[in-house]
Order: structure tokens, then C-alpha cells, then sequence
């Protein structure tokens, strides 16, 4: 017999802790798979460990294997060697503690909502356990006063919106059938697409001229299609565009979310690779933060790559997890963007340029601030300045004779409170493009949940993070990892603690030397050039290649296992 002992959540994977009255050689041998009560099995949980009668499992609940949400339904959790009957999991304590267990993730702006809860089948000789998982979305019922009834004028207005959504999707996805079905191409198509800026952003812009280096638009075909969606107003036509240059791409390079994808269906043959640009950050994104107001749906744009990138091996999950994709999906091919970075001819030339554009800077201590923003997006984004003792930090620059460069997340508006009387020693940078640039000049970085972090991790400088509201930060925006644990610094709650800290030098700089190795396999300018010859021309070492084909396998032969089905359900 196997019994359900616990329950715990950690975002959005399902951790059970089982018990069993087997002999533990024969628990390491055991796999479990949720079963729909047809027989169908749905997915296979990953077993994290054995402990004598003790089993550990562990279940992503927005990924079966395919890059797909566990569908909705009913299942038992059963448990099979392949040789003998398998064993359904069993619960014999009582339905309050049952009914603690479950999960409902809100997603969207509160428009569907995903659960996850427990029962036991009443009529089952054994308590046998059920999991049951439903994905429901609001009608448009749902969405009105209940107590009141709708005038003409607003069913009509409803109506016809609902009939222009339709045909906005159905015309996006005639326009790229169309253009896909018709396209002559000599060359295969690479297409740069970003529907959040107007010009390359850092890592696509690393990519593109290194494939111009290589001579590879003699190759490919090399466009760009670069829309700053947030910002401007496009037209329909404008959009349609869009997915016509989609329709003739073999390769998307994107950058972000790109909500042509929520409409059109690539087919098989069109490659699409995320780069990403925030890195390794804290913040939740994606299917990470599945739960947060304005989480994506349980199939989404966020989805829609066949290959993610990242700087090492041991934080994939931190990439595959907000796209809702396989570890194995997630290739640490380094950072492009980092090429030039890590390049000592362009640190000497950046430094040289920085030091004649800000002659104040040279011979100083250089304090960079740098946090991220705080709000729902762009258009709520803040910071709250009034937590900065300006005067403290002035003094402490008197001092210890240094600057202060504010450089603050692009979508806060506005400048620096900058005092007239510290305009000696605080200077704002917001308006300097690159703020790797900046890294090497830099004596100190204060941030707190911004990935520059792990870029700044590279120069072995010491940071402060300040921290103020990590709790509630962890409540409402979410991390996708333990934030104490995890980042290369000292943490501060109060801007008393960043200026006794700075004045003590308590850095706990050592953290830095610890977590390097973790988070870069790669510490060189070769990024780009992986990037092209493993995903773009498709040469994928054979490491990377082999675990993605055996997991895609793996995943294959599980969801082709059949059980008896359940016939007495009610």
C-alpha cells in the first residue's frame, strides 16, 4: 500500500510525500504516472527522491511533457514497475486535511482561473486518492451585474466586440496562411522580432552583427520587424505586416512576449528562439509568477519557442519555468550581449569614452544605483525615492570622496530627485543606453531584484541589496527562488543598513566567488557565435541534443501507457 502523506506547493509544482509498506529496493524501481480515469495517463511525476518507506514527488502543473498545462479532469495517481499491477496512491485521513491541499491559480486579469484539488473516491473498497484539475474561463454572463439586467445598447456593444475579436484573429491567421502558402523563397528567412521596442535590443543586436561578421545574410535572408507595441498606437495594417513577415520567416530571433503568437499557429518547420533579455532576475515571470494578477493563460504566446537561452546549466529551470517549456528546451549558450562586455579591447575603449564624457568621475569611488521598478507595468511603474537618505549618502560621498550614479529601470518615469547641492556627487545616468557600460567604472552596486546583478556578479565587485520590501514583493510580484539564498551580496531593509554598511565595507563580498561558477559555464565572448551555430544553423552539441530527444521519448512513452480504466465512478 502507498499512502499520500503531504502536500506542499512551490509555485506551480505539486510536491507529494508518500508512504509505503514496499520494500525500498523495489520503491526506487516504482514510477508514477497521473492516470485519467479513462486509463489515459496524462503525465509522469519526476521522482525527487527515496528515503527508506518515504517517496518524494514532484509535478509542474503548466507542463505535462509537451509544453502543455495537465489538462482538465480527473485522475488517480498510480504507481507501476511495468511488470506487475500497478498500486493507486491511497489517503486515509480526513477531508479537511484533503481539502487544504488544493490550488486555484488566477489567471489573466482574473478572466479564467486553473485549479488543482484532492478527494477520495467514496467508492473505491480503499481510500483511493483522485486529483481533480479544471481550467474555467468567465462567460461573458460572468462578467455583469448578476443583479441587473443588461440594456439592449450593452448586449449589442458586447456582441459586436466579440465579433470584431473574432475577426481580428481570423483575419491574422488568413493573412499568414496566405503568405505562407504563396512564399518564394531562394534563401532561408531570419526574422528579428520584437513587439516592445522600435530598435534591436541588446542580445538580438550581439547576434545580428556577429552573423553579418560571419557573412551570413549571403546565407539567410535578414529581416527585422521592431514595434514598440507599449508606447504607440499601430494599425491593424501595421499588424498584418507583422504576420506576413512572420509567415515568411523559417527562423524567429525574439526578445520577449510577442502577442502575434497567441493568434497564429507556426508550423513545425519555423524554429523560434527566446533570448530573453532580463536574464537570470528574481522577478516572477510567465508561468512563474501563474497565480499573480496578469499571469498568462494556460496556453499562451509565452510558449511559442522551441529554445530559450541562459549563462549555465544549473538555471535552466529558471528560464523554462516562465516559458512554460522543457529544461531540456533551455540551452546555456551565454548571453550575446555580453560579447563586447567581456571583450578587454572594448572595456578600454568604453572606459576611456566614459571618462571623457564624465571627466567628474575619474580618481572617485563610483557607487551605482540601480534598482528595479516597483508597480504593476509600465504604465504604474515607480520608485520610491523617499526611502533614500540623500543627505546620509551625500556625506558618506564627502567622505569617502565618491559619486553616486542613479540608473534607474527604463519604464520609471521621470528624473532623479536629485537635490541642487548634490549635483556634485549624484549624477543620473538614466539616459546612458548601456548600464554594462557603466559596470566597469564601478566600485559598488546597490540593487535589489534587477538581473544586472548577475552581470555585475562578472567584474568580482562587492553589491548591496536594498531590500526593503522583499516580503511583500515576494507576495505580489513572486520569485521564482529563494531570494535570501541567492543573491551575491549583503541584504539591507533599511537605507541605514546600506550606509552603515558601506562605511564598515560588509559586503559579504565572498558570495560572489561562491555563486560565479553556478551561474556562468561560459566566461568569454563567444555567446553569439554558440547562439548561431547551435540553434540558428542548427548544429546543437550532442549533450544538448541527445537529452532534449530522450526526454521528448521519455515523455512520449509515458503518455502511451494505458490502465484499466475506473468503472464505478459516480
Amino acid at each position: 500500500m502507498i499512502y499520500l502523506k503531504d502536500v506542499s506547493w512551490e509555485r506551480i509544482h505539486l510536491n507529494l510525500t508518500l508512504t509505503a509498506d514496499e520494500e525500498a529496493e523495489r520503491l526506487h524501481s516504482l514510477r508514477f504516472y497521473l492516470v485519467a480515469l479513462s486509463g489515459r495517463t496524462e503525465a509522469e511525476f519526476h521522482l525527487a527522491g527515496v528515503d527508506g518507506n518515504i517517496v518524494r514527488l514532484s509535478l509542474n502543473v503548466t507542463n505535462n511533457g509537451l509544453d502543455r498545462c495537465v489538462g482538465s479532469g480527473t485522475y488517480r495517481i498510480l504507481a507501476s514497475d511495468g511488470r506487475s499491477e500497478p498500486s493507486a496512491v491511497l489517503f486515509d485521513g480526513s477531508f479537511e486535511t484533503l481539502s487544504r491541499f488544493g490550488r486555484s491559480f488566477v489567471y489573466g486579469a482574473g478572466n479564467g482561473v486553473y485549479t488543482v484539488s484532492f478527494m477520495t473516491d467514496e467508492f473505491c473498497d480503499e481510500p483511493e486518492l483522485r486529483l481533480i484539475v479544471l481550467d474555467a474561463k468567465k462567460t461573458a454572463a460572468d462578467k455583469d451585474d448578476p443583479y441587473r439586467k443588461r440594456r439592449f445598447s450593452a448586449r449589442l456593444k458586447q456582441a459586436v466586440k466579440r465579433f470584431a475579436d473574432a475577426l481580428n484573429v481570423f483575419s491574422q491567421r488568413a493573412v499568414y496562411a496566405c503568405v505562407r502558402a504563396f512564399r518564394f523563397l531562394r534563401r532561408p528567412r531570419i526574422l528579428f522580432l520584437d513587439e516592445k521596442r522600435d530598435v534591436l535590443a541588446p542580445n538580438m543586436a550581439a547576434v545580428y552583427e556577429r552573423m553579418k561578421e560571419r557573412g551570413l545574410d549571403r546565407r539567410f535572408v535578414i529581416k527585422h520587424s521592431l514595434r514598440n507595441t507599449e508606447s504607440f498606437h499601430y494599425s491593424k495594417l501595421s499588424t498584418c505586416a507583422v504576420i506576413a513577415k512572420i509567415a515568411k520567416a523559417d527562423i524567429i530571433i525574439v526578445d520577449d512576449y510577442v502577442p502575434a503568437f497567441n493568434t497564429v499557429r507556426l508550423p513545425g518547420s519555423v524554429r523560434v528562439i527566446q533570448l530573453w533579455h532580463a536574464g537570470a532576475g528574481f522577478k516572477g515571470v510567465g508561468y512563474a509568477r501563474w497565480g499573480h494578477f496578469g499571469c498568462p493563460a494556460p496556453f499562451s504566446a509565452h510558449r511559442r519557442c522551441d529554445f530559450a537561452i541562459c549563462d549555465s546549466d544549473a538555471i535552466r529551470d529558471f528560464f523554462s519555468e516562465p516559458f512554460g517549456i522543457l529544461d531540456e528546451q533551455v540551452i546555456p549558450t551565454g548571453m550575446p550581449r555580453m560579447d563586447a562586455f567581456l571583450s578587454e579591447e572594448h572595456r578600454r575603449e568604453t572606459v576611456k569614452r566614459l571618462y571623457e564624457r564624465f571627466p567628474s568621475l575619474k580618481g572617485k569611488r563610483v557607487i551605482l544605483f540601480a534598482p528595479t521598478y516597483r508597480g504593476r507595468n509600465r504604465k504604474t511603474a515607480y520608485y520610491p525615492y523617499h526611502l533614500i537618505d540623500f543627505e546620509g549618502l551625500y556625506r558618506y560621498c564627502e567622505d569617502a570622496d565618491a559619486v553616486v550614479l542613479f540608473k534607474m529601470h527604463p519604464w520609471v518615469p521621470g528624473e532623479v530627485p536629485i537635490g541642487e547641492r548634490f549635483r556634485d556627487r549624484f549624477f543620473s545616468m538614466n539616459a546612458y543606453p548601456d548600464i554594462n557600460d557603466l559596470f566597469y567604472i564601478t566600485d559598488l552596486l546597490i540593487t535589489d531584484y534587477s538581473s544586472c546583478m548577475y552581470e555585475f556578479m562578472m567584474m568580482k565587485k562587492p553589491m548591496l541589496f536594498f531590500a526593503f520590501d522583499k516580503d511583500r514583493y515576494a507576495v505580489s510580484r513572486g520569485f521564482h527562488r529563494d531570494y535570501d539564498s541567492n543573491v551575491p551580496g549583503k541584504i539591507c531593509m533599511t537605507f541605514d543598513e546600506v550606509l552603515s554598511a558601506m562605511r564598515g565595507e560588509d559586503y559579504e563580498v565572498e558570495k560572489v566567488g561562491q555563486m560565479l561558477p553556478r551561474y556562468f559555464d561560459h566566461v568569454d565572448t563567444g555567446s553569439s557565435d554558440r547562439l548561431i551555430d547551435w540553434l540558428v544553423l542548427g548544429d546543437l552539441p550532442e549533450e544538448y541534443a541527445s537529452a532534449l530527444k530522450n526526454r521528448r521519448e521519455a515523455v512520449a512513452r509515458a503518455r502511451k501507457l494505458t490502465f484499466p480504466p475506473v468503472s464505478h465512478t459516480k
